[in-house]
């Protein structure tokens, strides 16, 4: 399987519906030869910036329109995993964008149209200005936290209603207005699972784009009680030892993933 991103002089991420544009026989980015009939029927489209001596740009195609037959549409889940790192962090920009763009033709506190920020002519910054009251709109980044709780050898995993059929993965979840991280932390993992954790450690961050998150990670020790699920959030959490997990997280690439494989590693 070929990397999506090829050396070339520029190349596109263009959306359709939730799914990403891939080459069929290599699931490499498409250039502008490729999109050239279609670009007069973007939805929408952006200038990502310079990569690698690469133009990186993104756009977005009708949910009707025929998709080329070079071509083939990807969950963008699933399309996450065949990125290196670089391109990982292009495609959630590609994603957030589009979105951006997409959420916000409209201003929400008067209700006019927006239009484009001056900046984005020079490609300085994404932003969307409200014509009437001139309100200013960025594409937004929600916190959000994720923790791999130790006991012993064994991990706490979890799974929630939404997640794809066998996957389990670590407590997550956003932080609210006017908490700390590390309170958004603890509070979580008591509301989804019902524990005490000791000796929290922040571990990374990483953008994942479902919906608009900045992950913010962390290693803790059990400290106290037993799993008490909240059933509108988890359907299933248990310890598992290092040798004996359950489905792992889908996207390969995820903070999750590396919190899991370091937890491994170390035993």
């Amino acid at each position: 399987m070929g990397s999506p991103l090829q050396q070339r002089q520029s190349c596109w991420f263009v959306f359709q519906n939730n799914n990403l544009l891939l080459l069929k026989n290599n699931n490499a980015l498409p250039s502008d030869t490729a999109y050239a009939s279609m670009m007069p029927h973007f939805s929408r489209r952006f200038n990502l910036g310079w990569l690698n001596n690469i133009e990186y740009h993104c756009a977005e195609i009708g949910h009707k329109m025929s998709v080329p037959d070079a071509m083939h549409a990807i969950p963008l889940r699933q399309a996450l995993s065949l990125f290196s790192n670089d391109g990982y962090g292009l495609a959630v920009k590609a994603w957030s964008v589009i979105n951006w763009d997409k959420n916000h033709q409209f201003c929400s506190r008067c209700g006019c149209v927006t239009a484009l920020g001056h900046g984005m002519h020079q490609a300085k910054a994404f932003e969307r200005v409200c014509t009437s009251c001139g309100l200013s709109f960025f594409p937004r980044i929600s916190p959000s936290i994720i923790v791999l709780i130790k006991r012993d050898d064994q991990l706490l995993m979890a799974r929630s209603p939404h997640f794809p059929a066998g996957v389990y993965g670590l407590i997550a979840g956003f932080v609210d207005v006017g908490e700390s991280i590390e309170e958004a932390v603890h509070r979580e993992v008591i509301e989804e699972v019902g524990l005490q954790i000791k000796n929290l450690l922040y571990y990374g961050s990483q953008p994942w784009p479902f919906p608009d998150s900045l992950m913010l990670a962390f290693t803790a020790d059990y400290a106290s009680g037993e799993i008490v699920m909240d059933r509108d959030e988890i359907e299933d959490a248990g310890w598992y030892r290092h040798d004996n997990l359950p489905g792992l997280p889908s996207v390969a690439l995820s903070i999750a993933m590396k919190l899991i494989n370091d937890f491994i590693g170390a035993r």
